[in-house]
C-alpha cells in the first residue's frame, strides 16, 4: 500500500515523471493487457475488467499520443467513469524519505482545457523531475478519446 506523500516514478522515452501515490492507480505488466492493432487509435491497449474495459494510451516525449512498441507497464490512473492508463517503459515507487518535491507553476496559458499537467518538481542535484498533476492528467487522457 502506497502512503500519501509517496511517489510513482514514470519513465516515457528516456524521460522520467512523478505521479503522487494519493491519485491512486494500478499497474500492469504489457502481457496481461489486450493489445489494441488499429494504429490510428490514440490507444495501445486495454485493460479488461469485468464487463468494460480500460484504455492505455501512449505518449512521446512531447507528451504527445504515439503508437511505439517499447513500452512493458501501464499505470491505470484512479478516475470516473473509470481508471485510464498510461504506458511506460518503466515505473518504480519512490521511498518516502528519497523526494523532497516543491511546489510548480509553469509558465504562460495552460496548454490544455484541464489546465496545467505539472504541479511539482523534484530537484536531485542537476536533474529536474516534473511531477504531474493527477487531475490534469486524467483529464488531458480522457480528452484523447476512445
Amino acid at each position: 500500500m502506497a502512503e500519501p506523500n509517496q511517489y510513482l516514478r514514470l519513465q516515457l522515452q528516456g524521460v522520467q515523471y512523478l505521479l503522487p501515490s494519493t491519485s491512486g492507480f494500478t499497474i500492469e505488466q504489457r502481457e496481461g493487457l489486450l493489445a489494441n492493432s488499429d494504429p490510428a487509435s490514440p490507444i495501445v491497449a486495454w485493460r479488461a475488467v469485468r464487463n468494460a474495459r480500460w484504455p492505455a494510451y501512449c505518449l512521446d516525449t512531447g507528451l504527445k499520443p504515439a503508437r511505439r512498441d517499447d513500452w512493458s507497464r501501464a499505470v491505470f490512473i484512479e478516475a470516473t467513469p473509470h481508471a485510464i492508463g498510461l504506458a511506460v517503459d518503466d515505473v518504480h515507487m519512490l521511498p518516502r524519505a528519497d523526494t523532497q518535491v516543491g511546489p510548480f507553476t509553469p509558465l504562460g496559458p495552460a496548454p490544455t482545457r484541464h489546465g496545467h499537467l505539472f504541479a511539482g518538481v523534484w530537484v536531485t542535484g542537476r536533474r529536474v523531475t516534473l511531477v504531474f498533476d493527477p487531475k490534469a492528467l486524467i483529464g488531458y487522457l480522457q480528452g484523447l478519446g476512445e
